[in-house]
């Protein structure tokens, strides 16, 4: 028995994070993210989480059809833990892009982090930087150098 008849599509990611606004605005200043929706105060999800006092800050994010949930609990904080990407979980979201040498020009202009300059890696079927974002979460930025079709445009200027 299987959900494989049930499930429509993927439908978000989800991203715990102490700094609100500095992350909302990371993802949407500079990955050109857009705001579906953001509540205060959130206590309706408490039992899908399993925290009975659970209280939360939260966001969705949209961008070509992938979506980031973002939520900062005020309630029930939980504890930030270093994070290597060897550690059991999710480690990073990725992000296609037309040129990673280019989006690495510019998220070490405006002053962002990265594991180190683009990498080409798989024989040369990727290019790839990991940017650290908010709270040092991984966004990889990948190009997929070979590819005949390229992500679809959002008709966003850069």
């Amino acid at each position: 028995m299987s959900l494989d008849d049930l499930i429509v599509a993927p439908h978000h990611t989800a991203l715990s994070i102490e700094d609100f606004e500095a992350a909302r605005d990371f993802f949407v200043a500079v990955l050109g993210f857009d705001l579906e929706g953001e509540m205060e105060r959130r206590t309706d999800i408490a039992p899908v989480v399993a925290l009975p006092d659970a209280c939360v800050r939260w966001a969705m994010l949209s961008r070509d059809g992938y979506r980031l949930e973002l939520f900062k609990y005020y309630s029930l904080a939980g504890e930030q833990h270093g994070r290597r990407q060897s550690d059991r979980g999710f480690t990073h979201i990725a992000l296609e892009v037309s040129d990673v040498d280019e989006a690495y020009r510019r998220v070490t202009a405006l002053g962002l982090r990265t594991t180190c300059p683009p990498k080409v890696l798989r024989g040369g079927a990727t290019k790839v930087i990991y940017v650290l974002g908010p709270e040092d979460n991984v966004i990889e930025l990948i190009e997929l150098p070979g590819r005949k079709e390229r992500a679809p445009q959002t008709g966003k200027e850069a």
